[in-house]
């Protein structure tokens, strides 16, 4: 019997500063998400004008689709991926 191939669907994860550098956005991929229709978690944070984020302004849940389609709609809108992405620490850990 074939047994069903299980992998997990990237998803779009890191940090995106806003052209004007007023905005960071970070996508996080919800653990608790099922790995064939995983979910993100999308932060958008107020930042400084060196693209560091200082204040949450909200938080929001968006399916598989959705978060692929904003991250391509941000990047084509001129929001750059963070070099030095903040919670690398953290997932390191």
């Amino acid at each position: 019997m074939n047994e069903p191939v299980r992998e997990m669907k990237t998803t779009p994860s890191g940090w995106l500063v806003a052209p004007a550098k007023d905005f960071c956005l970070l996508f996080i991929r919800d653990p608790k998400s099922a790995m064939a229709f995983p979910t993100v978690f999308t932060q958008l944070w107020y930042c400084t004008e060196q693209g560091i984020p200082t204040k949450l302004k909200n938080t929001r849940r968006l399916d598989y689709q959705s978060s692929y389609e904003t991250w391509n709609e941000l990047i084509s809108n001129g929001w750059k991926l963070v070099e030095h992405q903040f919670n690398a620490c953290v997932d390191a850990a």
